[in-house]
């Protein structure tokens, strides 16, 4: 059989080439570097040294910051002003530390903004004005806080917080303990212009970032990426944008900071002249050995065209093809278990199809026939009750039960209209008067455009039945709120009660089990039913809780209709 050969043909020519172009390449820089040692020897070392005396001042002032704040915010006074304020219990708390803190402040080189908050992130005191004191500042406040609650009494928290086109604070937070339990916070805002304008009068830039490369500090803003990131080299040359850079740098973990240094480094024109004598010379070596290369590879290549052309066919989508190798060398072992992986794969994935397909056809049935039972025993209970004190009143509902019944073994229709299901709900809904008279009431509210959704049928059932079971075991009444509206193409359903919900433990342990969509959890109604919208309508589908305990439970159904219903 004749090669086909295209323009991506020879592969593995043009890649011994390269390799062979590689090497020259490298030995053209090898001897650029050796040449460009000499000429930037001296520079380098002035740039190093210039580089060391700015990173020693920049750690000097940054270790000075931290000492002020970390010995501020562990002063006995500072804690005992703190506890104060949280505790609530003293009115005066707020003036003293405010007095206590603009002493400390006035003797500071760079200013300092305070925010106290307690547990549950309330601001009981700040010096921030109103218009400074964003939600996002609370909010990164609070998450930051959060972090820190792993502190001992003598640790302190740092973090970086920065509001797009302002300079970044460096935040000092101190978790206030009383008892040994944590009751509140305390955070220290050094600030970014004010850090900025007293190391402004510096010849050489620098930045100080956290262990995460945010910025806390930086003399010149478009050093930092967009979201306040330094990403310069620890040591070395550095290029950013235009402007090239020799870079030393210090991270002093116990602070969780890195400090940089940058002296900025221009090029030299004069090297230029010596590499072109280089380059010239490389280019008459690249030239032989590309000829070499070429040579060499032409030898070799016929196999692998060969088999690269076969795999090209099975990737355009024939996958029914198999390679035919009769190349008498290691390729054709290649092709042949090449092939052999491919009927692997087939044989797999036609396997996995079929029993994809099959689970989830059994798991649907049997989803079903768990439901049916529960609603016809509960229904049958009622009427064997009311046959020997109202034999009239029994055969109404048995009237109703019929309807239900015939109604929900219609093989026929596994789906139905909300408005036609409704229609038998409501039957199962006046069973349920019936049998606990005024002690039960019920309310219905769907917005119009609910009617028309497909669900499946009997969805309220279980839904309605699970209010029923648990809201009356602690409770002599009980009112059960049906509504729904459609959002987003999603038909949401709420079953609302007002008993005594579950146990917050409890609520928690079911909320797990509807998420997770498998067959591993205990077989219970609710998880059979979001087990069920989930197969059958897709990831979007299931149940989803909403527990007030002592106040009431509710059922949320998430139903995804498909396009065209």
């Amino acid at each position: 059989m004749a090669v086909r050969r295209t323009d991506e043909s020879g592969k593995f020519q043009k890649n011994l080439q390269k390799s062979v172009a590689k090497r020259i390449i490298l030995m053209i820089l090898i001897s650029s570097l050796l040449f460009l040692a000499g000429q930037f020897s001296a520079t380098l070392a002035a740039n190093e040294l210039n580089a060391s005396n700015h990173l020693k001042k920049l750690e000097e002032v940054f270790l000075r910051f931290d000492r002020q704040n970390r010995e501020f915010l562990l002063n006995e006074n500072t804690v005992k002003a703190v506890e104060a304020i949280i505790e609530g219990e003293d009115a005066g708390a707020a003036d003293e530390f405010k007095n206590y803190f603009r002493r400390f402040d006035e003797n500071c080189d760079v200013r300092n903004q305070v925010i106290i908050t307690n547990t549950e992130g309330e601001v009981l005191f700040t010096s921030f004005g109103e218009n400074q004191l964003s939600s996002y500042l609370v909010n990164y406040n609070n998450a930051v806080c959060y972090n820190a609650r792993n502190c001992g009494e003598g640790d302190i928290y740092r973090a970086v917080y920065y509001d797009r086109g302002n300079y970044a604070d460096a935040l000092f937070i101190k978790p206030i303990f009383v008892e040994g339990e944590i009751t509140g916070y305390i955070t220290l805002f050094l600030s970014g212009s004010g850090w900025n304008f007293y190391l402004s009068e510096s010849n050489f830039d620098g930045v100080i970032t956290d262990l995460r490369q945010n910025v806390m500090y930086i003399s010149k803003p478009g050093l930092a990426d967009s979201s306040n990131k330094f990403y310069g080299t620890r040591h070395g040359s550095w290029t950013h944008g235009q402007a090239r850079y020799w870079v030393v740098s210090k991270e002093l973990p116990e602070f969780s900071a890195i400090i940089y240094s940058l002296v900025y480094y221009p090029g030299n024109e004069t090297v230029y002249i010596g590499l072109s004598a280089l380059f010239i010379m490389g280019a008459a070596w690249y030239g032989i050995a590309r000829w070499m290369a070429k040579s060499m590879a032409e030898n070799n290549a016929a196999s692998i065209e060969r088999l690269v052309s076969e795999i090209r066919i099975i990737r355009k989508g024939d996958y029914d093809h198999r390679i035919q190798m009769n190349t008498d060398d290691e390729f054709t072992e290649v092709g042949y278990q090449v092939n052999h992986m491919l009927d692997s794969i087939q044989a797999l994935n036609d396997r996995n199809t079929e029993l994809l397909k099959l689970n989830s056809r059994i798991e649907m049935d049997q989803l079903t026939a768990q439901m049916n039972p529960h609603f016809l025993y509960n229904t049958l209970e009622i009427i064997r009750n009311l046959v020997v004190f109202d034999a009239d009143k029994a055969e109404e509902l048995i009237v109703k039960l019929t309807e239900v019944l015939r109604y929900s073994i219609d093989t026929s229709k596994k789906e139905v209209t909300l408005e036609e299901d409704m229609r038998f709900m409501y039957c199962y809904l006046d069973i349920q008067n019936c049998r606990f008279g005024s002690r039960f009431s019920f309310g219905v509210n769907f917005e119009p455009e609910c009617m028309n959704c497909i669900v499946p049928k009997l969805l309220l059932q279980p839904l309605i039945e699970n209010s029923i079971k648990y809201g009356f075991r602690k409770k002599m009444e009980l009112n059960i709120k049906i509504s729904g509206h459609v959002e987003d193409n999603v038909l949401l359903i709420s079953v609302l009660d007002d008993g005594l919900g579950m146990e917050e433990e409890k609520a928690e342990e079911l909320r797990k089990q509807l998420r997770a969509h498998d067959n591993s959890s205990p077989s219970i109604g609710l998880r059979n039913l979001s087990r069920r919208l989930y197969l059958r309508y897709g990831d979007g589908s299931g149940l989803q809780i909403r527990n007030r305990e002592g106040a009431g439970f509710e059922v949320v159904a998430r139903i995804e209709q498909r396009k065209g219903e």
